[in-house]
């Protein structure tokens, strides 16, 4: 799963606005919007996790000597050893976090739902935002069909592109 930072506030407001909308949760008057930090909260810790991961990442392809092609074998293991989820483990690891909020939470004045119920609502949520990734990379792979993908140019290029999409549509 990768979550870009903009992404946070909206991904959070759509969800306790849905939470709320669907009856899942009751918030204390005048709360919404310190219910909509603390998702961000939630969000954006999983979020810097993420960030050390890739750091982490990148330290032990330069320790071991590693290609850049083999960033996604180094990634997996940096999350093991920093023990972040990826992927839809992550899905599942940041909607337990929100679930545990609910539960602890003094903004919070009622849960109606299933704890089943609240998972299959979040995870939709954040699935239909966590598609802007997907597409980002489709489209950087379509503009670089030209180059051979593992080579340190397709590594360049690809960054280079991913950023500039990133930029034009507003995600950094």
């Amino acid at each position: 799963m990768k979550l870009y930072p903009k992404q946070v506030s909206a991904i959070a407001r759509d969800m306790v606005e849905k939470l709320v909308a669907a009856g899942d949760i009751e918030i204390d008057e005048g709360l919404e919007g310190e219910t909509v930090k603390d998702f961000e909260a939630i969000l954006n810790e999983y979020v810097r996790a993420e960030n050390e991961v890739g750091n982490t990442a990148r330290k032990l392809l330069q320790a071991r000597g590693w290609p850049s092609s083999r960033y996604g074998e180094a990634r997996r293991a940096a999350a093991e050893i920093r023990r972040v989820p990826l992927g839809e483990d992550a899905i599942a690891y940041v909607i337990e976090q929100i679930l545990e909020f609910l539960m602890m939470s003094n903004r919070i004045a009622e849960v109606y739902s299933e704890d089943r119920i609240m998972r299959k609502r979040l995870a939709g949520i954040m699935r239909q935002h966590l598609r802007l990734h997907e597409e980002l990379d489709a489209e950087v792979r379509k503009r670089l069909k030209n180059i051979q993908e593992g080579t340190r140019d397709w590594e360049i290029a690809y960054s280079r592109t991913m950023e500039q999409l990133r930029r034009a549509k507003g995600l950094t």
